[in-house]
């Protein structure tokens, strides 16, 4: 599959400065993230990256990837549930901290040391790379 078919929905700089060639957009908020992807969904793009993926738990890490398939014009309804079940998911296990979801990138800054916000940055980097190489796309 072609690279210029994927898009990656991202907060995380390290995907941002590491991924130069697949298309991306770079949001603010996990709550961005999320729902610019459900946008994308409404627009015809599949889900390739599933929302929740790795061990993680989403009220933990502040940077979360998605990618995306550009290949079609038609609303894929699997991929719309899949995200709108992640976006209610992330609303519940972020109940107690709701700020969670719409920390910005000085909020992410100001609330993790550099060693953790790394750590965090590279995990969800890895799971965008996995995720890319289950289609035979490599970034080495």
């Amino acid at each position: 599959m072609r690279l210029d078919k994927f898009e990656i929905i991202t907060n995380n700089p390290l995907v941002c400065k590491t991924i130069s060639r697949i298309n991306h957009t770079q949001e603010n908020t996990l709550y961005d993230v999320l729902t610019v992807a459900r946008d994308r969904i409404h627009l015809g793009a599949k889900i390739i990256s599933h929302p929740l993926a790795g061990s993680v738990k989403p009220h933990e890490t502040p940077y979360r990837s998605i990618i995306l398939s550009n290949s079609s014009d038609e609303l894929d309804f699997q991929s719309l549930n899949t995200l709108e079940q992640a976006i209610e998911r992330y609303q519940v296990l972020c109940k107690n901290n709701p700020d969670h979801l719409t920390q910005t990138s000085a909020d992410i800054i100001e609330r993790y040391e550099e060693k953790k916000r790394n750590d965090f940055q590279l995990i969800d980097f890895q799971l965008i790379k996995s995720s890319l190489s289950s289609f035979g796309l490599h970034l080495d």
